[in-house]
């Protein structure tokens, strides 16, 4: 096919429809590459750095809070902090009674959920507070009402034993526990390069009792009882994939159902969405020291608890359960609650529709082909940023309620691309002209 049509086409444009067509043109093939790239590393970084920065932009806010409707979900947390730690005289295990206290507290006070952010694989200091905790819970469906999630942790894998994660048994385990208790797994995902928490695990295979089980998560069991939906089995087992012991393994060796068959990706639909800060007030928690409770003779308010979801958990230097987030420092049981908050009002983070993102690339690449043909390469990328930022940080801004992410990260780099693009052109153009007015003196 002949280009000679296209030649006079293009020779027949002004020189600013010419660097208009030839910018529109760099602008999507920047855009469309990036779009092949976007699960590369150093775009993954990109993306988490702008949505921690809406996280930011967002953490305390009312309008991301979910007190509004006619079941409006709030947080009380029952915090074993610092002072309270040392008025137990700094026990290395939570003392089992107290545990019971602050549990019976919150079903009494008319919660909607508890979550107990507490291993319990083991057993505690005194061997009478544990059977009395055991006991406590065993009938615990004829004292309270409110569903109560309790904590089941994993074993560290070893050399000797990698392909699967041990279950780590609980104490709890020899007593028959009503339906009303759940098991739940705490498992949350750093980020290597930084440490930040940004992704969950809202399930975790591993291996109990020698045989292969699914744990859910604590998020996904408490949107499952939140929404009065089928509870989620403290439990699965994963029999419907034929899988009846740990010992298995495929043909080619490897353990089935381990790690290398079932992976869970760590992408968009992952992300955990932190609203509610730590030691900053936010309109839909209320913390309170667990000692108030267990030491004070006088009657909490049960307005504190009543219809809502309680998380006890520890935040005193020693429990060594701080981590870094977007949103700065907390304990792990603050992570949880904005787990459940993230999971139960936005839903796992999506993007918009594919034609909206396209729109919104198309938008970009005009707006940055009239900037570029127009004015110097830095002016332009600071004009089209300026209208990117204008334009796509509010609109984020909005739909971030709801779970969407409008990203604005990419089109922002493609923008830098395509200065070094059009300084590249400038600069041999510039050659081009030095070297027609040498021969012309020649």
């Amino acid at each position: 096919m002949s280009l000679d049509p296209l030649r006079r086409l293009w020779q027949s444009l002004a020189e600013k429809q010419q660097r208009f067509v030839a910018n529109a043109f760099v602008a999507a093939v920047v855009l469309v590459a990036l779009g092949f790239l976007d699960q590369s590393h150093w775009l993954l970084r990109l993306e988490n750095t702008a949505m921690d920065t809406m996280m930011e932009f967002n953490k305390g806010l009312g309008r991301m809070s979910g007190t509004s409707g006619s079941h409006p979900l709030q947080f009380t947390f029952l915090d074993i902090d610092e002072t309270t730690h040392r008025s137990w005289h700094e026990p290395h295990h939570t003392p089992r009674d107290k545990v019971m206290q602050l549990v019976d507290f919150a079903a009494s006070s008319g919660a909607r959920l508890i979550v107990v952010d507490i291993d319990l694989s083991k057993p505690g200091v005194n061997p009478d507070h544990d059977l009395t905790l055991a006991n406590y819970l065993s009938g615990y469906g004829a004292v309270g009402t409110a569903p109560v999630i309790l904590v089941r942790t994993f074993y560290s894998r070893t050399p000797e034993r990698n392909d699967w994660d041990e279950i780590r048994p609980s104490f709890l385990d020899n007593y028959a526990l009503p339906a009303s208790i759940h098991w739940g797994q705490p498992l949350f995902q750093t980020t290597l390069w930084d440490g930040v928490v940004r992704h969950w695990n809202l399930a975790r295979f591993g291996c109990f009792d020698g045989r292969p089980v699914l744990v859910p998560s604590i998020q996904l069991t408490a949107a499952a009882l939140l929404s009065d939906q089928p509870a989620v089995n403290r439990v699965a087992d994963i029999e419907t994939i034929g899988l009846e012991s740990c010992q298995q393994h495929d043909a080619n060796g490897r353990a089935a159902g381990s790690d290398s068959d079932f992976t869970f990706e760590t992408g968009i639909g992952q992300r955990l969405i932190f609203t509610i800060p730590w030691r900053t007030p936010a309109p839909d928690l209320v913390t309170i020291p667990a000692g108030v409770i267990t030491e004070s003779a006088d009657t909490l308010a049960s307005d504190l608890v009543r219809g809502r979801v309680v998380v006890i958990g520890a935040s005193f230097a020693g429990s060594n359960d701080t981590h870094r987030t977007p949103i700065g420092e907390m304990p792990g049981a603050l992570i949880i609650i904005n787990a459940i908050k993230s999971l139960v009002v936005f839903g796992q983070l999506r993007e918009p529709p594919a034609w909206i993102i396209w729109l919104q690339q198309l938008g970009v690449i005009v707006l940055a082909a009239w900037a570029f043909s127009r004015f110097d390469s830095f002016i332009a990328v600071g004009i089209t940023a300026a209208v990117i930022v204008t334009l796509l940080v509010p609109i984020g801004f909005y739909f971030f309620k709801y779970g969407l992410w409008v990203g604005f990260s990419i089109p922002l780099l493609a923008m830098v691309i395509q200065r070094g693009f059009s300084e590249y052109r400038d600069v041999r153009r510039q050659l081009r002209d030095v070297s027609k007015n040498a021969d012309t003196k020649n």
